[in-house]
């Protein structure tokens, strides 16, 4: 009687699986764009302006919708080039961003939520070992296929990051990057 009902359950399952049709799986795979060296992100205040030269990272794409997927930026504080004579050499050192000791700025997003055209990338922005949640608002500017241009413009409070003392300078600093990238081959 066990090996009956045992082998009716066996046929019912095979009938079952087989009678299933075949549904197409949806290929979730990501388009992965690699952040190149003609990106920029500048930094205006009211008491000082200028740029970060170098940044790093990647850019993911769902190829299905379009939207980005994933968004991670390094900056290389070395990078830094401030407008006024004299101040980029201060700015690098201990008194700022200490880039002996903590020669990156990084944001890696941990979730995205798409409304029209604007994304948002929210995760963690750290800056001289201290992070802090964040969300950057990132828009597609150009897309050819091989190459992505990005657009972001956000403002960050830089005695969040113990950058510089109480009054040093403004503390309100807008950043707004282009973010050039290449498609990554496989």
């Amino acid at each position: 009687m066990i090996k009956a009902f045992c082998g009716i359950y066996v046929a019912l399952f095979f009938a079952v699986f087989v009678a299933q049709p075949n549904t197409p799986t949806i290929d979730s795979a990501k388009t992965t764009y690699l952040i190149q060296d003609k990106s920029v992100i500048e930094l205006q205040s009211l008491d000082f302006s200028g740029k970060f030269t170098s940044v790093k990272g990647q850019v993911s794409v769902d190829p299905r919708t379009n939207t980005i997927s994933g968004f991670d930026l390094i900056i290389d504080v070395n990078s830094l080039d401030l407008e006024i004579p004299g101040m980029t050499k201060h700015a690098k050192s201990a008194d700022f961003f200490d880039v002996a000791a903590y020669p990156s700025i990084t944001f890696f997003s941990d979730s995205l939520v798409t409304t029209g055209t604007e994304t948002l990338a929210h995760g963690k922005i750290t800056s001289k070992g201290i992070s802090k949640l964040f969300s950057l608002p990132v828009v597609i500017s150009s897309n050819n296929g091989s190459s992505l241009i990005i657009k972001t413009t956000f403002t960050l409070n830089r005695s969040d990051f113990l950058i510089g003392g109480e009054d040093a300078v403004s503390n309100m600093v807008t950043a707004t990057a282009s973010i050039q990238t290449k498609k990554k081959k496989d």
